[in-house]
Formats: C-alpha cells, structure tokens, sequence
C-alpha cells in the first residue's frame, strides 16, 4: 500500500501542475489557437523526466523517490514524458527501428483513438 501512496501523492501535485503550467501558457498567449500549453507541458514533462531518470539513477535514492517523482508527479504532470523516456531507453539500446515503429504506433494508435472515441461519444447523443 505504500506505493500506491507514493504515487498518489506524486499524481495528484502533478496533475495541479499541469493544470497550473497549462493556465500559466494560456494567460501568456490568450490569442493563439494552437495547443501551445499543451506542447510547453509535454515538453516541460520531458526535459524533466530526463533529468530526473539520470539524477535517480546517479544517486542511490530510495525507491519512493522515483515513485513520487517519475510515476506519481511526472505521470500526472505529462504521460508523453514516460514515452519519451522510454523511446530513449529504446534508442540507447540501440533498437532504432524499434523505437521508430513505436514511436509511429503510439501517435497513429493514439490518434486513432481519441478520434474513435470521440465518434463513438458523439453517436450517443
């Protein structure tokens, strides 16, 4: 149970983060139409990520760290950032082709279900 606490609370800063950051690049550019917060966050959520990975894995922290901080905080701040760290641990492996195919699989199966989805939704009504 410990874990899921860890998570928890690491989840739940970070969604009031993303929400936060995404309100803050909003209020900065109010005239653009382009999912500007949503880039900045993504991105932000993948500098940090990376940072993170190899700060954690330098120093022998304790396992509530990266529960706190990758899972809870980073995964409610951005998922695309657990993505992108594992499109990099893929690459750093050496599977290129691996990581492309995944990489075309995520934002094409993505895509396709945020579109179904939504079909879906809109045939209820």
């Amino acid at each position: 149970m410990g874990s899921l606490l860890w998570v928890a609370i690491g989840g739940s800063l970070g969604a009031v983060a993303r929400y936060g950051s995404g309100q803050l690049v909003k209020a900065l550019y109010p005239h653009t139409h382009w999912p500007i917060a949503t880039l900045s966050v993504n991105v932000l959520g993948s500098l940090a990520i990376g940072a993170v990975f190899v700060l954690l894995e330098r120093h022998n922290v304790h396992e509530a760290a990266r529960l706190v901080l990758m899972v809870g905080f980073l995964g409610g701040f951005t998922t695309f950032s657990t993505f992108s760290l594992e499109l990099l641990l893929m690459m750093e492996r050496g599977e290129w082709g691996l990581s492309m195919v995944y990489a075309l699989i995520s934002l094409m199966s993505c895509f396709a279900g945020v579109f179904l989805g939504a079909q879906f939704a809109r045939g209820l009504a």
